[in-house]
């Protein structure tokens, strides 16, 4: 597959359906992390002045033609946007790959089918934002309606940039808000991208803008007076910044995915070769690169030798697959940058006096943000390589005697995003399930979501929910109507 789109095209903001030059002359650097090689060095980094006009734009969009839209004519902007997609998506995907170290090989089944899911889902609650009614037993006729907030922003992160843009997009275009996008500094050229395909698809101008930009950038969309919302999937330690700075302005509301350590529980009585199928997989997506990575695996003494000897094989046989993410027959890529890489090597080496290594740990190749798949065994209490997100394709498994000590394991970390449970006991799969402090529990998978159902954490994984009807929910407002 060959690039058909230039990043170095991308030089200008995306604001009400045009591309403009930034008021702002700061610019990003961005480089290929297979190699260090320079990508593009003129992607805007919007500043105060760029916030204010997409917004006033917004504003604009938002008491405009777009207020006017009916649920149907809503639905049908969502759809040809699906038809538009089905063309250009592969290209506008690779732009990203070149900057992040996706695979283009996850481009025609993960990535899309990911992103027309998402928008067909939501087409089809465009009509559906029932309110309430209470009969006037009180003298009062009591309706209850849903009502957008408005200007709406997005800050994305950098493993999922298209992707994560469709998922916060969709749910807020359904319920009649506007949004602007910030994609993460390291892969902002497919936003920038596929931000023009909105307005081919019937949307009004403005309703959808993209700034790129650094975190600076961000902080500017979560301090602003003028944005009711935000809506933010990063790290745990950002995500409090951007809440601070949420409160501390307008309170806008605030939905934040952040990071996890996602425990795999496998009973003695789990089926070994689709727990380590999936446990694997769960690790190694994105190159560990996923807030839900499966990076704690925790299995029963009685089959501990089996399934690791099982997982390491899967493990090793891995990293022969991994390489130049613009290759299409590559299934892994680098991390996405050197600042990622050089973070993860440095946790590596300071699990050695923490945990015993069994694989992986050295760089993969010469060049490049390379870590190969990289397991350890045997954590001491309280080592940071068990209750630290790593974020590379870093794991730990460990062994287990009894139920209730392993739910203590899971349990033992700030983090609650993804979580499990691989046993054929269904009773056991309920109540572990039932224990675990997680937004999400898989029975016989991990690393799972679903477009259908809530996604997001407990604990300091996050704030509200991403997906389904519960994801509307967060870009509406209750009123209630009082009728004498």
């Amino acid at each position: 597959m060959a690039p058909a789109l230039s990043p170095k095209s991308y030089s200008k903001l995306y604001i009400n359906g045009q591309y403009v030059d930034a008021i702002s002359k700061k610019t990003l650097t961005l480089l290929n992390p297979k190699d260090n090689t320079l990508v593009t060095e003129s992607v805007p980094n919007a500043g105060a002045e760029d916030v204010d006009l997409a917004v006033s734009y917004a504003e604009d969009a938002f008491t405009g033609p777009w207020s006017t839209f009916t649920a149907a004519e809503r639905s049908a902007c969502f759809l040809r946007l699906v038809n538009i997609l089905d063309d250009r998506l592969p290209d506008i995907l690779y732009l990203d790959s070149l900057t992040t170290g996706n695979p283009i090989s996850l481009i025609p089944t993960r990535e899309k089918n990911y992103i027309k899911n998402c928008l067909l889902y939501y087409a089809g609650w465009t009509d559906k934002q029932r309110g309430d009614y209470f009969p006037a037993d009180d003298g009062f006729v009591k309706l209850v309606r849903h009502e957008p907030l408005g200007v709406c922003a997005a800050i994305n992160p950098y493993n999922s940039p298209v992707a994560s843009l469709f998922i916060k997009a969709a749910p807020c275009l359904a319920t009649g808000n506007v949004l602007i996008v910030k994609p993460s500094e390291k892969g902002p050229l497919g936003s920038l991208a596929v931000a023009p395909l909105f307005e081919e698809a019937g949307f009004p101008p403005g309703v959808l803008q993209v700034l790129s930009g650094d975190g600076r950038t961000g902080a500017l969309l979560a301090e602003h007076m003028r944005i009711r919302k935000i809506s933010f999937t990063g790290s745990v330690a950002t995500g409090k910044k951007i809440q601070i700075a949420a409160a501390k302005s307008n309170l806008k509301r605030v939905t934040l995915e952040l990071g996890g350590k996602s425990p795999a529980i496998v009973f003695d009585d789990a089926n070994l070769e689709n727990a380590v199928n999936w446990t694997v997989n769960g690790i190694l997506a994105r190159s560990g690169q996923v807030c839900v990575a499966a990076s704690r695996v925790y299995v029963h003494e009685k089959i501990f030798q089996d399934f690791l000897e099982a997982y390491c094989k899967r493990m090793e046989a891995a990293s022969h697959k991994l390489g130049n993410p613009q290759d299409d027959t590559t299934a892994y890529g680098p991390l996405v940058d050197q600042g990622a890489y050089e973070r993860v090597r440095k946790m590596i080496e300071e699990a050695h006096s923490e945990a015993e290594l069994v694989l992986g740990g050295a760089q993969h190749g010469t060049e490049g943000c390379f870590i190969p798949p990289t397991v350890f065994i045997n954590p001491k209490p309280g080592a940071k390589i068990i209750t630290d997100e790593v974020f590379g394709p870093v794991s730990v498994v460990q062994s287990f005697k009894y139920e209730e000590e392993v739910i203590g394991f899971a349990n033992d970390t700030e983090y609650g995003l993804m979580a499990g449970v691989f046993t054929k006991d269904v009773s056991r799969a309920l109540r572990v399930s039932a224990k675990i402090q997680s937004g999400v529990v898989g029975v016989n998978c991990v690393s799972q979501m679903n477009i259908q159902a809530p996604f997001g954490g407990s604990k300091a994984s996050g704030i509200g929910r991403e997906f389904g009807e519960y994801a509307l929910r967060a870009f509406t407002e209750p009123k209630t109507v009082l009728i004498k």
